[in-house]
C-alpha cells in the first residue's frame, strides 16, 4: 500500500487570489493569500475588501523590503534567501556586512511583527555562519546601525558579548598581533562609545610598537615593557595628538592650493605663497621636533638601565589624585622596585627583553566564538 503521508495539498495554494505585499512603503511583492497565515494578517494591516483594488493588500511599514524579499520567498518556498546589491559584489567585507545585516533584521521581524519561527530559526543560523567571517569593527559598525534594543534581544546581545570574550581569549601572538594592528589602523579615530570599546579590547594584543601609539601607552621605567599611563596624561597626550594632526591635516590641504597656483603661474609662486610657504615648513617642522622628543623620552625609558635613578624622578610629577599606573601585564608579573643596577648588569636586562615582551598580553586558550546556544 503505497504511503501518503507526504503527499502534498489537495488544493494548490497558488489557485487563490494574490496579496501585494508592502514593505516600508516600498514594493509591493506578491504572495498567494493562502500563504499567508491569520496570525500574519492579525499582526500587519491586511485588506481584502475594497472593490477600488481587486488584490489584497499586506502592509508591514516596519519592515524594509530588502527583509521583505526574505519573508516572501520563505513563505513560497521555505527556504532561506536574501538579495544581492551590485556594489556588494564589488566590495566583498560590504557584501559580508550587508548580509549580516539582513540576517539581524530578518531575526527581529520574525520575534516582533510577524509569527514565523521556522523563518526566526533560518535567521539564527544565517547569523552564526555569516558572523564567522565578518570582522570585529564590522559586527559592532552593523550593530549600531541596528539601534535595537539588546534587552528584547538577549540572544543578539550575548552573540556580541561571545565575539568580544572570545577574541579576548585568543593568545597574543605574533599573527595574532599583525592580523589586530590591520584592524585598529582600518578602524582609525573611534566615532562612537562602541568604537571606543571595541579599541580598548583591540590594543591589549596589538603589537608593541602599535601600542606606543595609543595614548594610554607608555615604556615603563622598571623594566622593558608597557604600562598605562595616569589618566589625565592619557587624556592630555591625546588631546595633543589630535590637535597635531588636525593641524597636519589643515596645512596639507593648503600646500596642496598652493601648488595648484603654482601650476598655473607656468611653475612660479607669488610672493605671498613663497612666505606662506615658508611658515607651513616651520610649523612641519616644530611638529617633528615634538615627535622626536616624545620618542626621545620613550627610548630613555626603554633603556632606563643607564640612568641614574633620581632622573627619572625628576621627569614627571606625581598628581596626588592621579591614581597608580596600571601595567599592561597581570599583577603578578610586575616586577619589585629594586635598587639600581651597575652598567655590568644593563646586559643581563636586554637579554630579558624578549622574554619580558613576550608576556605582555597574556591569554588563555582559543574558544569557539559561535555558539548556537547564544541565541537562544
Amino acid at each position: 500500500m503505497t504511503d501518503h503521508s507526504d503527499a502534498g495539498p489537495t488544493r494548490s495554494p497558488y489557485a487563490s487570489g494574490i496579496c501585494a505585499v508592502y514593505f516600508s512603503e516600498e514594493g509591493p511583492l506578491y504572495v498567494p493569500c493562502s500563504l499567508l497565515s491569520e496570525e500574519m494578517k492579525e499582526a500587519a494591516d491586511f485588506q481584502d475588501d475594497d472593490s477600488a483594488h481587486p488584490l489584497a493588500e499586506l502592509w508591514l511599514d516596519d519592515i524594509t523590503l530588502d527583509v521583505g524579499h526574505v519573508i516572501i520567498h520563505y513563505l513560497v518556498t521555505g527556504t532561506y534567501q536574501y538579495l544581492q546589491q551590485q556594489e556588494e559584489e564589488e566590495n566583498y567585507e560590504k557584501g559580508i556586512s550587508a548580509e549580516f545585516a539582513i540576517a539581524i533584521r530578518v531575526y527581529v521581524a520574525t520575534n516582533d511583527s510577524l509569527p514565523l519561527p521556522a523563518l526566526r530559526e533560518m535567521a539564527r543560523r544565517e547569523i552564526l555562519h555569516v558572523g564567522d567571517w565578518i570582522s570585529l569593527p564590522a559586527l559592532i559598525k552593523v550593530m549600531e546601525e541596528a539601534a535595537m534594543s539588546f534587552k528584547a534581544y538577549p540572544g543578539i546581545a550575548t552573540y556580541v558579548e561571545s565575539r568580544l570574550l572570545s577574541f579576548s581569549a585568543t593568545p597574543a601572538n605574533f599573527g595574532t598581533k599583525d592580523h589586530v594592528d590591520e584592524t585598529l589602523a582600518a578602524l582609525g579615530a573611534p566615532d562612537t562609545l562602541s568604537q571606543v570599546v571595541l579599541r580598548s579590547v583591540l590594543l591589549p594584543k596589538a603589537s608593541t610598537v602599535r601600542q606606543q601609539e595609543a595614548p594610554t601607552y607608555r615604556p615603563s621605567w622598571e623594566y622593558p615593557g608597557l604600562e598605562l599611563r595616569p589618566t589625565k596624561q592619557a587624556m592630555e597626550r591625546a588631546e595633543t595628538i589630535s590637535l597635531r594632526n588636525a593641524e597636519a591635516a589643515c596645512d596639507e590641504i593648503e600646500i596642496r592650493g598652493i601648488q595648484q597656483r603654482k601650476a598655473k603661474r607656468y611653475g612660479q609662486h607669488s610672493l605671498d605663497d613663497q612666505q606662506r610657504l615658508r611658515v607651513l615648513e616651520q610649523k612641519a617642522e616644530k611638529r617633528a621636533k615634538e615627535i622626536a622628543s616624545e620618542r626621545e623620552l620613550d627610548a630613555q625609558r626603554w633603556d632606563a638601565c643607564k640612568w641614574p635613578a633620581q632622573q627619572y624622578l625628576a621627569e614627571e610629577v606625581v598628581d596626588p589624585y592621579e591614581p597608580a599606573p596600571v601595567f599592561s601585564r597581570a599583577s603578578s608579573e610586575v616586577p619589585k622596585p629594586k635598587a639600581f643596577e651597575r652598567h655590568d648588569q644593563c646586559d643581563s636586562l636586554t637579554d630579558r627583553y624578549q622574554t619580558w615582551t613576550d608576556q605582555l598580553t597574556p591569554g588563555s586558550s582559543q574558544s569557539s566564538p559561535e555558539d548556537e546556544e547564544a541565541l537562544d
